[in-house]
């Protein structure tokens, strides 16, 4: 199929889905056929956890520029809700085909961690789209571009210009009520920690900023 057929149909979809994902609490679901629909345009070499599947889907219906590239959610113990990256041959080969990504989700059960499972499904679609975004920051990016991207997270400066700047660009997608969703919960609904809450208030845009970023997009547009 050519190229931009694929992206107008992607825009089609999304536009007739997102009004009803959207508003979808953790409890409520769409029917296996609109659930599967969804999949069928997206899911082209990705790999998603079925309790996953929902939330991660609608979030990538924002971003046709990945629908290429291979994807796979993965589960860890980590120290973190989620963190992604390139695979270390993404890297090499740059080409859109050779482009794949990996987000890996905490299986941590700590109570100073917050658990996927536990965030709310808007406040997940925002968590995704975060990640989405990095992919779609490392898909416009040379070799070079990358590997500066990523030495900016050896100092905390360089982490707060950078994961605020890849929040700004996700509300710029249109995730920015998900997004918000995402950093209310964490910050004041969540069992984090004290100290994991400090830094993300520190690293990450807050609730107020991201409301405020979502009224300058929508004035200007």
């Amino acid at each position: 199929m050519p190229r931009i057929i694929l992206l107008l149909l992607l825009s089609f979809f999304s536009l007739s889905v997102h009004s009803q994902l959207l508003n979808l609490s953790v409890n409520d679901s769409l029917t296996k056929v609109e659930l599967d629909s969804l999949k069928s345009i997206f899911s082209f070499g990705k790999t998603v956890p079925e309790e996953y599947a929902l939330s991660f889907y609608t979030a990538l219906s924002y971003y046709p520029e990945l629908d290429s590239s291979i994807i796979s959610l993965k589960k860890a113990r980590i120290k973190t809700t989620l963190n992604a990256r390139p695979t270390n041959m993404s890297l090499i080969f740059r080409k859109r085909t050779k482009q794949e990504y990996v987000i890996r989700i905490n299986t941590r059960n700590q109570d100073s961690l917050i658990l996927l499972d536990d965030v709310p499904f808007n406040a997940r679609i925002g968590l995704f789209g975060h990640e989405l975004t990095h992919f779609i920051d490392y898909h416009h990016k040379s070799f070079g571009g990358v590997l500066k991207r990523m030495f900016s997270y050896s100092t905390l400066k360089g982490k707060e210009k950078y994961e605020k700047e890849i929040d700004s660009m996700t509300v710029s997608i249109g995730l920015g009520q998900q997004l918000y969703a995402w950093s209310y919960y964490v910050l004041y609904k969540s069992k984090g920690s004290k100290k994991y809450k400090a830094y993300k208030k520190l690293v990450y845009l807050e609730p107020e900023e991201i409301l405020k970023l979502i009224e300058e997009y929508e004035t200007s547009n």
